[in-house]
């Protein structure tokens, strides 16, 4: 049997793309899908457990999402992005509530440095019609001030 360690040393960026196949291999294979979500090893591992994770279905993700929502925290890190198109297309009824949960969170944290940041990431799952759908019209709202905010800036 494998260890996760194991594993996540055959995710890693470096290792050889056979090394990191095998891993995924085996990382699909992990029943507890919080050894995988940003998990306590190298970030050259990260990008490959959001591709694992990615291909999950929404069931099985489901009692994950507040912790997927936190990959969110920094689109810089590895892996992010791949979560944020992930979410995109989840059930808009399942990712409501700890959606709803982590914007309260992030709205809290408007006092520091990255709390508008936070935001604007979280914006964009205003391309996840269904879970548009499924929000309160006063966060809707607020998101849309933030959704896209760094293009804005670009084009100026």
């Amino acid at each position: 049997m494998v260890n996760i360690q194991d594993i996540y040393k055959m995710l890693n960026w470096k290792s050889s793309p056979e090394t990191q196949s095998e891993g995924m291999d085996l990382a699909r294979k992990v029943n507890d899908l919080s050894l995988l979500i940003q998990p306590h090893a190298e970030p050259s591992v990260w990008e490959r457990c959001a591709e694992v994770l990615s291909e999950k279905s929404d069931d099985i993700l489901e009692p994950y999402l507040y912790s997927l929502l936190d990959w969110l925290y920094d689109l810089n890190w590895p892996g992010a992005l791949t979560i944020l198109e992930r979410l995109k297309v989840f059930s808009g009824k399942k990712l409501k509530k700890p959606f709803i949960a982590y914007y309260s969170m992030c709205v809290s944290n408007l006092n520091n440095e990255y709390g508008e940041t936070q935001l604007e990431y979280l914006s964009e799952l205003l391309d996840n019609e269904e879970l548009k759908e499924e929000l309160p019209n006063e966060i809707v709202e607020d998101l849309k001030k933030y959704y896209h905010a760094s293009e804005l800036c670009d084009d100026e």
